[in-house]
C-alpha cells in the first residue's frame, strides 16, 4: 500500500490510500474491518465498510472512513 496527498476544491489536503487488487482484497475479504484517517493516514481497526466521520485514535480527528466508502466516494484507488 502507499499513499498520495489530495487537495479538494475547499482547500483541505488529505492523506489517501492507494492498494494493490490483492492488499484491498486481503482487507476487505478478511474478518478485520478497516478504516483510513484521511488526516494522518493511519489504518484504523474495528471500523464498519461504510463507515464516515469516525474519530481517529491517532490524531482525534473526525476524518475515519471504512475503506468501501471511501472507494465508492472515488478516494481510495486500486491498482
Amino acid at each position: 500500500m502507499t499513499t498520495k496527498e489530495i487537495t479538494t476544491e475547499k482547500g483541505n489536503t488529505y492523506i489517501c490510500p492507494v492498494f494493490t487488487a490483492d492488499e484491498y482484497q486481503d482487507m476487505t475479504f478478511g474478518l478485520s474491518n478497516e478504516g483510513w484517517c484521511l488526516t494522518c493516514g493511519e489504518l484504523v481497526d474495528g471500523v464498519e465498510p461504510d463507515a464516515r466521520k469516525y474519530e481517529c485514535d491517532c490524531c482525534e480527528k473526525r476524518t475515519v472512513y471504512g475503506l468501501e466508502e471511501l472507494l465508492m466516494m472515488g478516494i481510495l484507488q486500486i491498482e
